[in-house]
């Protein structure tokens, strides 16, 4: 878990990258976000591996993705971002916050 000082820190990183992106970072992170919204539209946050790689990098993963994802998926929680519910059926990812980068 993240301490305040440090979330206050990656957020204010990630929305520098907004205006002067020095690389991906925040646009994987920003696909992801949107496919976990849509997914509490349209499965009730029910995902999959697979597609959360195609949401961050389109058509091209490098062969990092699979792992990459999950560390992707761990910050936009500890950001407060995003939730997991374990439920009946499963683990659902529910978006808590809108993005502010």
């Amino acid at each position: 878990m993240m301490s305040e000082e440090k979330k206050l820190k990656q957020i204010e990183y990630l929305r520098s990258q907004r205006e002067n992106p020095t690389g991906n970072y925040r646009r994987y992170l920003v696909g992801l976000y949107n496919y976990f919204k849509d997914c509490m539209e349209t499965s009730n946050g029910i995902t999959s591996l697979p597609a959360m790689v195609k949401a961050a990098y389109g058509d091209k993963p490098d062969h990092m993705a699979y792992t990459k994802i999950k560390e992707y998926k761990k910050t936009l929680t500890d950001l407060g971002y995003i939730r997991n519910v374990k439920k009946d059926d499963g683990w659902h990812i529910y978006v808590v916050k809108d993005l502010d980068f």
